[in-house]
């Protein structure tokens, strides 16, 4: 599972590794549920935007979400 922000093409997680300098982003696995989810630390105005929770399968699924911070 991989998470990237649309705004820059930004690839942002893989896994639970963290791909970006920002540390506020961090990805959650829950595996009970086998469910994941972006976590924005301390989330600003400018984080706003459309993520995508791409997952490695074939074909390739991309889930796009709009994130709003006011």
């Amino acid at each position: 599972v991989s998470w990237i922000r649309h705004r820059d093409l930004h690839l942002l997680t893989v896994g639970k590794a963290t791909y970006t300098s920002d540390q506020r982003y961090q990805s959650v696995h829950n595996p009970a549920l086998d469910d994941w989810s972006l976590k924005v630390l301390y989330p600003q105005p400018r984080d706003s935007g459309v993520y995508e929770c791409q997952i490695s399968t074939t074909p390739p699924v991309g889930y796009s979400m709009t994130l709003s911070v006011v």
